[in-house]
């Protein structure tokens, strides 16, 4: 059977919430985001003072259509943009990945428009090198993760909206493969602040550290019990925390792969738990997940004492897992529900 193509568009933009909605939360106008002032006492609730969160619904010159996606589900973000491209999985054999330039909307012609496609099975995460707008990991249930450079005259779609043919980018034109991992490859990672490093994790229960430019391993946590539901570096690069199905979250060296500290049971509940460090200097950690009840919440941990959260923040009880976006300029958290028509957003100023 065909299924009617996917229409995606990059710029910000909810449909109707299909669940109660706070006020700080992104439904097509202009709105003030929550902030959450927290202390190590108490936390505070007030207006942020940033006021021009906009989200207006896109015209459709400025949307990308046509793409058939990937249908298989994980951990992953589904869509990651660098400066210049941005990547989405698609269906189909080979593990094909579309690449299209940010600035440049329109059809995307399945079979006729050029794709990345140099694995043997799906490719279920991906992400932009920071130092470099061209490279992009890409890690596959074939068990690899491969290095790619996209060409600068890289354009699946011309100017003016129509489809453009071209060439895949075959296993060929890889620059690298890393190979270690047992199982597929659920989850990729560029480092922070060092060009060619590069973290990974597994369905075999590891989280692996690479040199890229030498392909080597450089580290191997292997303290996960369960499946590993995200990882995250922080701001610097010094360290990686890790969510578990196991409930726990993990802070770990990246240099000798050891956990240095452990938050048990983060959430009570049995969903998804994804993290993200917040402050200037990484100090804090958010976690995003479900408590007894199933309810979703927030929760501040300070890392110098992970006994208990600093704050917790009960949002509702919609069933799809956050996925957390936090911008360290302005403080700004974006939360994008699995499912949700809306994307909320707060400002955390830790003091």
């Amino acid at each position: 059977s065909v299924k009617e193509p996917v229409k995606i568009s990059l710029n910000p933009k909810a449909a109707e919430d299909n669940s109660s909605t706070s006020s700080g939360s992104v439904s097509g106008g202009m709105k003030k985001p929550l902030s959450l002032k927290m202390q190590l006492a108490k936390a505070k609730l007030r207006q942020s003072k940033n006021s021009d969160i906009n989200a207006d619904q896109p015209t459709v010159d400025n949307c990308w259509t046509g793409f058939h996606l990937c249908p298989v589900t994980g951990e992953q973000q589904y869509i990651k943009a660098s400066a210049k491209y941005f990547a989405v999985s698609l269906a189909g054999g080979g593990g094909p990945v579309a690449i299209c330039s940010v600035d440049q909307p329109g059809r995307f012609e399945p079979g006729a428009s050029p794709i990345l496609g140099g694995h043997s099975g799906n490719v279920l995460d991906f992400d932009w090198n920071p130092f470099d707008d061209s490279m992009i990991a890409t890690g596959s249930e074939d068990c690899s993760i491969k290095i790619w450079s996209i060409p600068d005259d890289w354009a699946p779609i011309e100017y003016g909206g129509n489809k453009k043919s071209g060439t895949t980018i075959d296993e060929s034109k890889a620059l690298v493969e890393l190979t270690g991992h047992r199982e597929k490859v659920t989850l990729v990672r560029f480092h922070p602040t060092a060009s060619y490093v590069l973290a990974s994790t597994s369905a075999d229960l590891t989280i692996k550290v690479w040199d890229v430019e030498s392909g080597e391993e450089i580290s191997t946590c292997d303290a996960h019990g369960d499946i590993i539901q995200d990882f995250v570096w922080d701001h610097n690069g010094e360290k990686i925390a890790s969510s578990c199905k196991d409930k726990n979250v993990r802070i770990i060296n990246p240099r000798t792969g050891e956990v240095t500290a452990t938050i048990e049971k983060a959430h009570d509940g049995s969903k998804s738990v994804k993290i993200y460090f917040v402050g200037d200097d990484s100090s804090h950690l958010v976690t995003v997940g479900f408590n007894k009840q199933s309810s979703r919440e927030i929760k501040l941990w300070n890392l110098n004492d992970l006994s208990k959260p600093m704050e917790i923040l009960k949002l509702d009880s919609a069933s799809g897992a956050f996925v957390p976006l936090y911008d360290y300029d302005t403080k700004v958290l974006y939360l994008a529900g699995k499912g949700d028509g809306n994307i909320r957003y707060f400002e955390i100023d830790v003091e």
